[in-house]
């Protein structure tokens, strides 16, 4: 009790607890003691170490008070300082999943980097192959459109010929079916200039006569050049000139069929 009695501002300043004996040795000093003075003496001694005592506990309980206030700040300080190194820790972490980041950040801009560089090499290769393919085109369509012109020349030339054959050979040309053509000769027999020789030609069925190119289903009458002609236009029918040739060739076969002398004569 004496140390918390001597450290209480109450104690060094109050003078409220100051011991009343001394005053009491000053009045008796000053006068004569009595019992009076004595009794008095004692009720003020009584007092001020009640008065002493309350102040004593009052003053301990609110130290009590204060201490457990600053047990209670020193709690929510530890509790600060907890979550300050949570803190700490978290950006800790936070730096590192950032420097991390970085590093994947950087080589994703370096494999888009790699990826751009690709794309522009594709880009320019695909463009240069598409110059390419452009100028092919042209070349193609220039040579389509040579070969167009050809062949609308040999089919002027065509015509020329076969309205030439149709005045001074008797020539007739119709179409019997698709891709098949009956060709007549008039003005054979002299006897008979409107007796008519013909045949009728078309493109070879492969699944039926096993063989590309022309072929004849009928010849009226029967010639026997005939197979030996078919062959010499199929081996030579990209030439423009086969067919006229085939035509004339047929003709002269009439012609020879029917200027040989007759069996019976």
């Amino acid at each position: 009790m004496a140390p918390v009695l001597a450290s209480s501002p109450m104690m060094a300043h109050g003078p409220a607890f100051k011991s009343p004996l001394r005053a009491a040795r000053v009045e008796a000093c000053d006068g004569a003691g009595s019992e009076t003075m004595y009794g008095d003496g004692q009720a003020r001694f009584t007092q001020w170490r009640q008065n002493l005592g309350s102040s004593a506990r009052l003053e301990a309980q609110q130290d009590l008070r204060d201490l457990s206030h600053e047990r209670e700040h020193l709690k929510d300080l530890q509790a600060d300082l907890t979550g300050v190194q949570g803190l700490v820790q978290a950006a800790s972490q936070l730096h590192a999943g950032g420097a991390r980041l970085a590093e994947v950040v950087q080589s994703s801009a370096e494999a888009a980097g790699s990826r751009a560089q690709i794309v522009v090499h594709l880009r320019d290769d695909l463009s240069e192959k598409r110059e390419v393919h452009v100028q092919a085109l042209e070349q193609e369509e220039c040579d389509i459109l040579r070969l167009r012109e050809a062949a609308d020349a040999h089919h002027a030339q065509a015509l020329k010929l076969l309205d030439t054959y149709r005045h001074r050979l008797g020539l007739s040309i119709s179409r019997v079916a698709p891709q098949t053509l009956r060709m007549a000769f008039s003005m054979i027999d002299a006897f008979d200039p409107t007796r008519e020789f013909s045949f009728i030609l078309g493109l070879a069925d492969s699944d039926v006569d096993k063989s590309n190119g022309y072929c004849v289903r009928e010849c009226i009458p029967e010639v026997p050049e005939l197979t030996r002609l078919l062959e010499e236009l199929n081996a030579d029918a990209a030439s423009a000139t086969a067919l006229p040739r085939f035509v004339c060739s047929m003709r002269r076969a009439f012609l020879l069929l029917l200027s040989a002398p007759s069996p019976l004569a």
